[in-house]
């Protein structure tokens, strides 16, 4: 059902925050389906990309980088070492923290996750100019900057 269906109040057919929600609705879903041949999740790659983004980091750094709040982040996280995607390296100079590292397989499905977004990406894209690509993406980060101040909340870009 799309969100141009009639089944979709005509308020909510033309607000941004139901078409964004359903936008994004959908495409973390298709991410999944892809992902999932793979033994993948959205929710699961969303580390790895940033571990191999960023390199190494603490866990209480990957935190502040996700939209994943700390007992999820500790779940996944506990996942992913029992997938062998991950390492946790004990930091000599506080023994009660541990860098996340990426091992060979995690560096692996960090990329394929990368591809499967761009790909995704693409396909929503379709059709699109390279002045609507940019304008959508300028029009999209004013939106959520906005609503970002409203909830008092730091975005990290």
């Amino acid at each position: 059902m799309g969100a141009h269906d009639s089944e979709v109040h005509p308020e909510a057919a033309v607000a941004p925050g139901f078409l964004t929600t359903h936008a994004a609705q959908t495409f973390n879903r298709l991410a999944d389906e892809a992902l999932r041949a793979d033994g993948l999740s959205l929710a699961l790659v969303a580390p790895l990309m940033l571990l191999h983004w960023k390199g190494p980091m603490l866990q209480r750094d990957i935190v502040l980088h996700s939209a994943v709040r700390q007992p999820a982040l500790v779940a996944v996280l506990g996942k992913l070492e029992h997938l062998h995607m991950i390492e946790r390296v004990a930091v000599a100079a506080d023994r009660r923290a541990a860098m996340i590292e990426l091992t060979a397989a995690g560096k692996q499905a960090a990329l394929r996750g990368g591809d499967i977004l761009r790909s995704l990406n693409k396909i929503g894209l379709a059709g699109f100019s390279t002045e609507e690509i940019a304008q959508l993406v300028a029009l999209l980060q004013r939106f959520s900057d906005n609503l970002t101040k409203a909830a008092g909340t730091k975005y990290q870009k």
